[in-house]
């Protein structure tokens, strides 16, 4: 009956430790924000909104392995060096306002590592009519007078 017991329980053990899920490593990676809001911006005018992050680790480089953009409208800019521990970098996304209307654009972000982190930048393309920005409701190219 001892043995049995024994059995029992070894074999228990043995199945959870198999079946059990390797601990996850701790994130490197911290952006200061992950979405912005360029509010009603004139159209055909880029803008642009830079991501900053710092490395986490106490010990090991962060790299940056891609940064993609969900469309061709979308250009980002990156830190290509490691970040050390502690140190800092950017990912600069800049939209091209080509269209008018409101807008939601991602980049994906993906470390060396393997984590992957998914940016936002939004607003709204306002076209320019007449001489009149609509965005910032004032007269262009002269006086009002």
């Amino acid at each position: 009956m001892k043995h049995l017991l024994l059995l029992l329980s070894f074999t228990l053990s043995s199945h959870f430790l198999v079946n059990a899920e390797p601990p996850k490593a701790a994130s490197k990676i911290k952006f200061t924000t992950v979405e912005h809001d360029f509010g009603n911006q004139p159209q055909g005018k880029p803008v642009s909104w830079e991501f900053d992050f710092i490395n986490e680790s106490t010990s090991d480089p962060l790299l940056l392995e891609d940064v993609k953009a969900s469309c061709g409208c979308t250009t980002p800019t990156w830190t290509k060096e490691p970040v050390m521990p502690k140190k800092s970098g950017s990912i600069k996304a800049q939209y091209n306002m080509a269209r008018e209307g409101a807008f939601r654009k991602s980049i994906t972000v993906t470390t060396k590592d393997g984590e992957t982190i998914t940016l936002y930048i939004s607003g709204n393309a306002v076209a320019q009519e007449q001489g009149v920005n609509k965005a910032e409701g004032t007269m262009l190219g002269g006086s009002t007078e």
